[in-house]
């Protein structure tokens, strides 16, 4: 009895400090969430302000097991390894690539704003390439008379293909 109330005991040591560490994990989460998030607010004044910005760029906080904000589909800003450095990365073909990384969150600003301007002007170029481009007017108009005699000679050409092969396997003969 008297070992049964002592595993007790050392099991509620090890619950207690195992919820501990789940709430400095969770306190940790919301920190680096908060982070992020002041981080974008930072932000969205500047690009408020430009209407070539408003109409393309779209900040999102993603709160989870890992914060995220997400710049684009591809491109996000995190913490990790440590909760200290901000990093910028892009994921492209399941792969993931740092392209900027800083404990420092005005240097961090400045470089998602240089991202986002080469982001915009990008997809104005895209933009731009595709209100220029005209498709190419089918040349070929085919009338009916075209088309049988095209069908027919299909037909007839088809046809003879077959008896040819019947004659060749030895299944028909003359």
């Amino acid at each position: 009895m008297a070992q049964q109330l002592e595993f007790d005991k050392a099991l509620k040591q090890a619950r207690i400090a195992q919820s501990s560490q789940l709430d400095a994990l969770l306190s940790l989460q919301d920190s680096n969430s908060l982070r992020l998030q002041i981080l974008k607010e930072s932000i969205l004044p500047v690009l408020r302000d430009h209407p070539t910005a408003r109409e393309f760029v779209e900040l999102m906080s993603k709160p989870g097991e890992t914060a995220r904000l997400w710049l684009d589909l591809i491109s996000f800003v995190e913490f990790a390894p440590e909760s200290r450095t901000y990093k910028l990365e892009q994921e492209r073909d399941g792969r993931r690539e740092v392209l900027f990384e800083t404990a420092d969150a005005e240097e961090m600003k400045q470089q998602l704003l240089r991202y986002l301007a080469h982001s915009v002007v990008a997809r104005e170029k895209a933009t731009a390439n595709l209100s220029t481009y005209v498709p190419r007017q089918s040349q070929a108009k085919y009338d009916l008379p075209t088309v049988a005699y095209v069908w027919v000679t299909g037909l007839v050409l088809g046809g003879l293909a077959v008896l040819a092969a019947a004659m060749l396997m030895g299944k028909l003969s003359f």
